[in-house]
C-alpha cells in the first residue's frame, strides 16, 4: 500500500505479514534482550519459561541485560525469531531480506529450523543457496543472469 500502480489495479487480501530487513529493525534498540522478549510475551509465559527459550536461541544468562542496540546482526535475527516463538503470533507471510547474512553456522541452523517449522508463506531474498535448499523453497524468480535471485 505504499506505492500506487502506474496502470491497472491492485487487489489486496487481508493477511498479516512481517518484513524482516537486514538490520532487523523490528528489534527495539532501547530494550535489553530480556526486555524485548517481555514485549512479545502476549501469552504471559512465566519468567523462567522466557529464560529457557532465550537459552535455546543462544542467549545465556550473561546476555539477558545486554542492550539490543549492542547486538550483532546475527544476534538480532536470532532474538527476533525467539520473540516470535514467545509471542506465538506468527504472520501469514514472512518477507525475509538476506536473513543469513552475518550469521554463524549455529545461528543459520536455528533460523533454518524456525523457517522449516513455519506453516505460512515465505518470500525470501537470498544468495545463500544452501539455506534456500534447506528450507525447501519450491518456486523462484530469477531477476538477473548473475547471482542475485528472489525465491518465493
Amino acid at each position: 500500500g505504499e506505492l500506487e500502480p502506474t496502470a491497472g489495479t491492485v487487489t489486496r487480501a487481508d493477511f498479516s505479514y512481517l518484513y524482516i530487513d537486514q538490520e532487523c529493525s523490528v528489534i527495539d534498540p532501547g530494550l535489553t534482550v530480556f526486555g524485548q522478549t517481555e514485549r512479545f510475551n502476549t501469552s504471559h509465559l512465566a519468567e523462567h519459561e522466557l529464560k529457557s527459550i532465550l537459552n535455546r536461541y543462544l542467549f545465556p544468562y550473561g546476555t539477558w541485560d545486554k542492550p539490543c542496540a549492542c547486538l550483532s546482526g546475527g544476534e538480532k535475527i536470532r532474538l527476533l525469531f525467539c520473540c516470535l516463538m514467545i509471542g506465538n503470533n506468527t504472520p501469514d507471510v514472512f518477507i525475509l531480506d538476506e536473513p543469513t547474512n552475518n550469521l554463524d553456522i549455529q545461528s543459520v541452523e536455528i533460523i533454518t529450523a524456525a523457517i522449516k517449522s513455519y506453516r505460512g508463506t515465505v518470500l525470501l531474498i537470498s544468495h545463500d543457496r544452501y539455506f534456500v535448499k534447506e528450507i525447501k523453497i519450491n518456486r523462484s524468480v530469477k531477476l538477473f543472469d548473475t547471482d542475485p535471485v528472489i525465491k518465493i
